[in-house]
């Protein structure tokens, strides 16, 4: 069914007091607040609204590989649907068990030609309940009441930029945030401010501060930057749990920028080139889903610090790196032809997981070394406790094993170790 046919159904609907739900309904539209009409819509009249803020992710990546979705085509619409269903499946089975005991409680809104702006994913569930109801195990009789969509009908009016706003205002106010995945807040940011939004308009619509507006559009930048660094543009997909460590690098990324207090006891001047630099190394530890501490220890800022303060350590860290982190073995393109019938989205996970199982003894490894080479130089005014660990690691050596003796680098390292602490002895008898 087109636009026009709806359109004109949905017209027809609203002459019948008789499909009225519900009536009083404020409702903040264009500036002011208007009166509406709760209506009793036939699921059929209906479509649903693919750049639903709850599968904005799915929906672009899924275009990106294929072609643009009609979500008035059956196939289509099946993919929408699949998309609504497994963004929070625990979460519908409890919402489809109420609309089937309890009805919708929930009012949703459509425009005047039937495209649902806010209520996809209870459509979705009627829709299951009454189409699905013999594989799920329910009588007509049961489900006959989730034929119908109850929503407010907007006017002719209604553009674009109206129906977002009412879209954000709906699904992502402080009720329902939980509900998301956290790539969706970064993409409708985006999206709003592609229609004409300030950070203050965006701010107000999803009940938060303007600056945490900006901070979400500066880190959604870098996450495309990921994304366009490992071919994988507009896949928003592919950025499945990483929020938190593009959340600190972004934080990390700013204060080196502006070299503010909080890198002032740095033992080096850092030029652009080694932020970026940086930037490309935790890109590959995000990629390989590293976060808490061990990401912090490479570019965290602070009092503290990490590995990228400490020149020397930075530049011996950056270059095992570099040398040693195995790149793809296919592009993006190359994978594309190798498997042209194949899900994309399944072949890049893939891709990733081939990487990463070669990368990760690596970039563990790595990291390891450099993190406790790190410890040292945060611990190089607690003598006492560096000798300890000496000490300790020390008496830990196995030097009956033949490879004690066998082994020239052994030799050298015990001389280096006599050396220093010969040294260290005659420090303490002058002292």
């Amino acid at each position: 069914m087109d636009a026009a046919t709806r359109k004109a159904k949905l017209d027809e609907l609203k002459c019948s007091q008789l499909n009225q739900a519900m009536t009083g309904i404020p409702l903040r539209y264009k500036g002011t607040t208007r009166t509406e009409i709760v209506w009793r819509i036939p699921l059929d009249l209906l479509i649903y609204n693919k750049y639903n803020g709850r599968i904005g992710s799915d929906v672009l990546s899924y275009e990106k590989q294929n072609g643009e979705l009609n979500a008035e085509k059956d196939d289509d619409r099946k993919i929408i649907e699949k998309f609504l269903y497994e963004s929070k499946v625990d979460r519908n089975k409890i919402t489809m068990d109420s609309l089937l005991k309890n009805g919708q409680q929930r009012y949703g809104i459509v425009t005047s030609d039937g495209t649902i702006v806010d209520g996809n994913r209870r459509a979705m569930l009627l829709n299951r309940l009454f189409h699905k109801r013999d594989e799920l195990g329910y009588t007509y009789a049961q489900v006959e009441h989730c034929k119908y969509f109850l929503a407010i009908i907007l006017p002719d009016d209604a553009e674009e930029k109206d129906i977002q706003q009412l879209e954000t205002i709906y699904q992502m106010g402080e009720d329902d945030k939980l509900d998301y995945n956290p790539i969706e807040k970064y993409l409708k940011c985006k999206e709003l401010k592609r229609l004409g939004f300030s950070e203050e308009d965006i701010a107000q619509f999803m009940s938060e501060k303007p600056g945490q507006i900006k901070e979400w559009l500066k880190i959604l930048a870098l996450m495309e930057e990921y994304l366009q660094e490992y071919g994988y543009d507009g896949i928003y997909t592919r950025l499945e749990k990483t929020e938190g460590p593009f959340v600190d690098l972004q934080n990390y990324l700013e204060s080196y920028a502006k070299q503010g207090a909080n890198v002032r006891n740095m033992d080096w001047t850092y030029s652009d080139s080694d932020i970026s630099d940086l930037k490309l190394v935790c890109f590959d530890y995000i990629r390989a889903r590293y976060e808490g501490k061990e990401f912090r220890d490479i570019a965290k800022t602070g009092k503290d610090g990490s590995i990228f303060f400490f020149k020397e350590l930075w530049d011996d860290f950056l270059k095992q790196h570099q040398e040693n982190t195995p790149v793809d073995e296919e592009t993006v393109e190359e994978l594309r032809q190798r498997c042209p019938g194949e899900d994309l989205s399944l072949l890049l996970k893939q891709r990733d997981n081939t990487w990463v199982e070669q990368a990760k003894g690596q970039l563990k490894g790595n990291l390891n070394r450099f993190s406790r080479r790190l410890e040292d130089k945060r611990d190089a005014n607690k003598p006492a406790d560096l000798l300890e660990r000496a000490l300790s690691a020390l008496k830990s050596v196995d030097y009956e094993q033949s490879s004690f003796t066998e082994d020239p680098h052994i030799k050298e390292m015990v001389r280096e170790i006599s050396k220093i602490t010969w040294e260290m002895k005659k420090i303490l008898e002058r002292g």
